[in-house]
């Protein structure tokens, strides 16, 4: 009898255990933070210690992303340190890569344009961004490569407002991204989720069935199976995290909290997710906090990541 509870605790708790550690494996998370009133990226462990401040810039930094191998981080950084957290509207935008220390600081677009939401390929080799080099209705989703050259632009030929946040499948063939509209001559209702393949062709929209509004942030997932992403969701208050399958299929909530959770991540095994969470002002005016969380696939273990200042934008 003892003998088999033994074999049942070890059939349990030896899981248990893997899947923690696995969890905490590359644990370093990049965040952006404004707690010297200016928008810049830090890094910390998934204890919250060790935090550093990686780029210490009168600029706004904004987007963090590692390279494959953990040695790079992209991001965007806007010539105004009032510019926000998104595309800079008061000040030119343009994409940084450092070392994982904040040092070997590198310019990798240099254009009267903005230049933001950078995401690195699987294979390290190139970024790919969202520029409106091609005037101010003519937003596009361009690549280059890491060290500059071969700028070349993905969407085009086909009508697309408000593209954001573009990011790659794990098998690097296609990139993930935010449209408001696809269809030419229809207006624009909501945004949608759709893919495309890196060499410009066979466009899809994954949330077509999904009735959601303000779709954000969408993540392809390690495996390439599934992408997540954040939306509003018919009358409901407040951005939520959802899985959805790449064909479109098993769309799932996770979070139900009326908050804005927002830029979720995937662990590097795939099996939990880390967003921001903005709590609303209150009466009074006062801003509320903007705080890290996780959650498993399943949508249980919600818990707070405990950093020293508020937080957005993780990257696992």
């Amino acid at each position: 009898m003892k003998k088999n509870r033994k074999h049942y605790l070890f059939n349990w708790l030896f899981p248990f255990i893997i899947f923690h550690l696995s969890t905490m494996v590359n644990s370093s998370i990049l965040f952006v933070s404004d707690r010297d009133w200016n928008s810049e990226i830090y890094i910390m462990d998934m204890t919250g210690n060790n935090l550093r401040n990686l780029t210490n810039s009168p600029k706004a930094d904004n987007k963090p992303s590692w390279s494959p191998d953990r040695q790079q981080i992209v991001f965007q950084r806007s010539s105004n340190a009032n510019a926000g957290k998104n595309k800079g509207k008061n000040g030119k935008t343009d994409i940084y890569i450092m070392d994982k220390e904040g040092e070997k600081l590198r310019q990798l677009t240099d254009h009267p344009s903005n230049n933001y939401d950078p995401a690195w390929s699987p294979d390290g080799q190139k970024i790919a961004f969202v520029s409106n080099r091609g005037g101010h209705k003519q937003v596009a989703i361009y690549v280059i490569d890491a060290n500059g050259n071969n700028l070349r632009q993905i969407t085009k030929g086909v009508e697309l407002v408000s593209i954001t946040s573009p990011n790659w499948s794990p098998d690097g063939r296609q990139v993930v991204f935010v449209s408001w509209v696809i269809n030419k001559g229809k207006k624009a209702k909501s945004s949608g989720i759709f893919t495309i393949d890196t060499n410009g062709k066979n466009i899809r929209e994954v949330t077509k069935k999904a009735k959601l509004q303000s779709v954000k942030t969408p993540r392809w997932s390690p495996d390439g199976k599934q992408i997540v992403f954040s939306a509003v969701r018919g009358d409901k208050k407040g951005d939520e995290i959802y899985i959805v399958d790449i064909n479109g299929n098993n769309l799932q909530q996770l979070t139900e909290s009326g908050w804005d959770n927002n830029h979720p991540t995937w662990s590097p095994n795939g099996r939990v997710l880390m967003f921001f969470r903005q709590e609303r002002s209150d009466t009074k005016g006062r801003g509320g906090r903007t705080r890290l969380f996780s959650v498993d696939l399943t949508g249980y273990n919600l818990r707070e990541v405990v950093t020293p200042t508020d937080a957005s934008d993780p990257a696992w």
